[in-house]
């Protein structure tokens, strides 16, 4: 008598699913109850964030997304730094660059009055270079259109006599103004210059302390070769100038302004005196 034997499924098969199955349930969900006690807290604030305490996919996905951009955030904020580390040290040795060379500078050079100098390697003299004192040449007849501030300062005056033969040098003693219209001014050797607007307009005034014959004259008083001063060159001084070339009738060119020439002898020759 014969039995069949019903086959018999095997083992290894059932092991398989059953694995299969529990993988694809711990992928979808991790319970946090399941791990050490002493992350439970960690795992929760970090990725349970509806609070059911398991960890699904979602979740863990989330977690990894923040990780990545936490990281590249990193490496972008590492970079700033180096090269914000970069550009202080290029500033610093910039500066102390800098430094060095206007100590080095400071060294060799010294202002002595309106003259910068500069001494050279290997020299005991020290030199003038690149000097300017921007200084103008004025008739005395326009000191009372000048600024105060600036007729205070002149302290040299130079003229030259009626024939343009002699030429006097003399320094100032004081000067008497009463603005834009006259001037009376005393040099320390006694000679007087006087200017009036309304007595006589064009002409200058000039009589040495002497007052012998022949030492007492009158010149153009747009000459600045016959009698000058020198003073530096502003904005208001210009504009005085244009005053006094308005006052006395004269065209305004900044003639008196813009040439600083110096006395000479045969001065008369200027032309702007020929109309005087």
């Amino acid at each position: 008598m014969s039995q069949a034997i019903a086959p018999i499924a095997p083992i290894e098969n059932d092991e398989h699913e059953f694995m299969k199955s529990h993988l694809s349930v711990v992928s979808s969900a991790l319970a946090i109850s399941n791990f050490p006690v002493e992350v439970q807290g960690i795992l929760t604030n970090a990725y349970d964030d509806d609070g059911d305490g398991h960890i699904s996919t979602d979740e863990l996905v989330e977690g990894a997304r923040i990780k990545m951009r936490t990281e590249k955030c990193n490496r972008i904020l590492w970079r700033g730094i180096g090269l914000a580390v970069v550009l202080v040290v290029a500033l610093i040795g910039l500066n102390a660059g800098l430094t060095y060379g206007i100590i080095d500078a400071n060294k060799d050079t010294e202002v002595q009055g309106r003259a910068l100098l500069v001494r050279e390697k290997g020299m005991d003299a020290e030199v003038p270079v690149a000097t300017s004192n921007n200084e103008i040449t004025v008739t005395l007849a326009t000191l009372p259109f000048l600024p105060s501030s600036v007729v205070s300062h002149v302290e040299n005056l130079a003229f030259s006599s009626e024939d343009g033969s002699v030429v006097y040098h003399r320094k100032v003693r004081s000067v008497d103004i009463s603005p834009e219209k006259s001037l009376k001014l005393l040099t320390t050797e006694g000679d007087m210059v006087e200017w009036d607007l309304v007595d006589d307009a064009k002409k200058l005034s000039i009589a040495l302390a002497s007052g012998e014959d022949g030492t007492a004259w009158k010149m153009c008083v747009y000459c600045t070769e016959c009698t000058a001063a020198n003073v530096y060159s502003t904005p208001d001084i210009l504009n005085g100038l244009d005053s006094f070339e308005a006052a006395t009738g004269k065209e305004a060119r900044r003639h008196l302004g813009t040439f600083s020439r110096r006395l000479q002898n045969g001065g008369r020759g200027d032309r702007e005196c020929n109309s005087c």
